[in-house]
């Protein structure tokens, strides 16, 4: 798509130039810290990807971002050329339902071209989890072993997927180190916790929130085109202010979109304890977990409230043993 669209606007020098800047230079400009990133997690024993696999995932990852950037380019230049009015309101609900598809094609179409997964081996882990599904009510398609191993000594576990494409992934370094028992009964926790997501509707909570910041960083983009675009809407060169406006407008509303994640969050913990009442377990778990991830138990106040999409784990560990800390501040 991206190369039909440099013929079809062939004639638009200064276009084409705005449109490589961004969709090859803005990667290109990041891989030195990517690479510095690397490099320090290999340092510390996080990663364990040769340079050559980073390497590999970071083309994906650009190649995956620029054929999706190209198709959102284009179908908001169309949008603009079909309507000087309307083009704001069709590109967020365009948006809008690239998320819902992005969050239900997320673990059958994107995760597999990054992590291998396989179903969860027969045995005490998988019959306990089963358990905790029940128990909860929600609907999965699978339970997946995800082969985190393979790249990272980190630890994680989620619920992916919506309806029909449901999938719960246990990283298998999860509770790597613990004893069987205390490893069956940690996964367990932590999967409660992510499945309290999903019985709280967290969710379609979290996609209301993205339709909302969608509109505001649209909102955005469109101030900028008006005020900066040489060409006006509709030509490559209005694409500088379009990312522009959207950024900073987005970015403006990140903090309150991080605000009610956390909130979101505190709420799948608070079910986690209270379906399995093991807080003092859970906060152990949690504990283990900040330890393998080399994250911080409390990590700057305000720097956190800006940009943290979780409680600090300090806040989190204190709460499951029914010690909520004054120190959780604007968290």
């Amino acid at each position: 798509m991206a190369l039909v669209a440099l013929v079809v606007f062939a004639g638009d020098l200064g276009g084409v130039a705005s449109l490589l800047l961004l969709g090859l230079g803005l990667p290109l400009i990041s891989l030195p810290f990517g690479l510095i990133r690397y490099r320090m997690a290999r340092r510390v024993g996080l990663s364990r990807q040769t340079p050559g696999g980073w390497l590999v995932d970071w083309l994906k990852g650009v190649t995956l971002g620029l054929a999706l950037g190209a198709a959102a380019v284009f179908t908001v230049l169309a949008f603009q050329r079909l309507s000087d009015a309307w083009w704001p309101v069709m590109t967020w609900a365009a948006a809008l339902l690239l998320s819902a598809a992005l969050s239900v094609l997320f673990p059958v179409l994107l995760l597999p071209i990054f992590l291998r997964s396989e179903p969860m081996p027969e045995g005490p882990l998988r019959d306990a989890l089963r358990r905790t599904v029940a128990d909860a009510g929600v609907a999965v398609r699978d339970i997946r072993l995800l082969h985190l191993g393979d790249k990272t000594s980190a630890a994680n576990a989620m619920v992916a997927g919506l309806g029909p494409t449901r999938r719960i992934y246990i990283g298998d370094t999860l509770s790597a180190d613990a004893p069987d028992d205390e490893a069956v009964a940690e996964t367990q926790l932590v999967l409660a916790h992510e499945l309290g997501h999903h019985v709280n509707g967290d969710p379609w909570r979290l996609l209301a929130w993205a339709a909302v910041s969608l509109a505001v960083g649209v909102a955005g983009g469109w101030a900028a085109v008006e005020a900066l675009s040489p060409d006006g809407a509709g030509e490559l060169t209005a694409l500088p202010a379009l990312a522009l406006g959207f950024s900073l407008a987005t970015a403006a509303v990140s903090p309150l979109g991080n605000w009610y994640s956390r909130h979101r969050e505190r709420a799948a913990d608070a079910y986690a304890v209270a379906v399995t009442g093991e807080g003092e377990r859970y906060a152990r778990a949690l504990e283990r977990l900040v330890a393998q991830n080399l994250s911080e138990i409390w990590p700057p106040r305000l720097w956190h409230a800006l940009s943290g999409s979780h409680p600090r784990p300090g806040e989190r560990i204190e709460r499951a043993r029914g010690n909520p800390s004054s120190r959780a501040g604007l968290d």
